[in-house]
């Protein structure tokens, strides 16, 4: 009797999981969990959705830069051990076209083939887009930010103002672990200027 995979790996991904908590896990099921009132119980669940939260958020706050039409790169820094799953997400939903996710400690590169999707950690997000981007030949395609900009401005409607449904569909925390330079800068001259 325990948990099902996917939980077990959310779970073990949870910064603050401890080895007591993932013990009790693999004596439940997801019933147990699911009815439970018992503050040992509760805390798993929470830790399983912190995580299933984060990778939530950052599959719809990661914004991509691309190197030629092979390589899409976005800035991550998420609290919780995500990064291989976001990225073997995106190689899921891109095949063919190298993913890579990151920050200045660390980075997360995945791809899917034929055979399956490969995915493998590496060091500083630049380090591995600058290796791949020399080996395809390919340089960075500018005017996506530019983009990404004027289609949040053309969205915006004064009459449809609401900052509080801004924040709460995209909390400070995230925007800032996914880097939404664009939301950033819109909250903090669109927004706030209009209180």
């Amino acid at each position: 009797m325990t948990l099902p995979d996917r939980d077990m790996e959310l779970l073990k991904a949870n910064e603050d999981v401890t080895l007591d908590d993932i013990e009790l896990a693999e004596k439940i099921d997801k019933d147990d969990l699911h009815t439970a009132t018992e503050e040992r119980l509760l805390r798993i669940r929470n830790l399983i959705r912190e995580v299933s939260r984060e990778i939530h958020k950052m599959k719809g706050f990661v914004r991509f830069k691309h190197v030629g039409k092979k390589l899409k790169y976005g800035y991550m820094k998420p609290e919780h051990d995500i990064g291989l799953m976001i990225s073997e997400w995106f190689a899921e939903r891109f095949p063919g076209i190298i993913i890579i996710l990151g920050n200045e400690e660390e980075s997360w590169v995945s791809i899917r083939t034929e055979k399956g999707i490969e995915s493998e950690n590496s060091g500083e997000l630049k380090d591995p887009v600058e290796e791949l981007a020399e080996i395809l030949g390919a340089e960075t395609e500018k005017g996506f930010e530019d983009l990404w900009e004027k289609y949040y401005k053309s969205q915006y409607a004064e009459e449809r103002k609401n900052i509080e449904l801004f924040q709460k569909n995209m909390p400070e925390k995230f925007r800032k672990r996914a880097r939404n330079v664009t939301e950033e800068k819109f909250y903090e001259e669109s927004l706030d200027g209009f209180e």
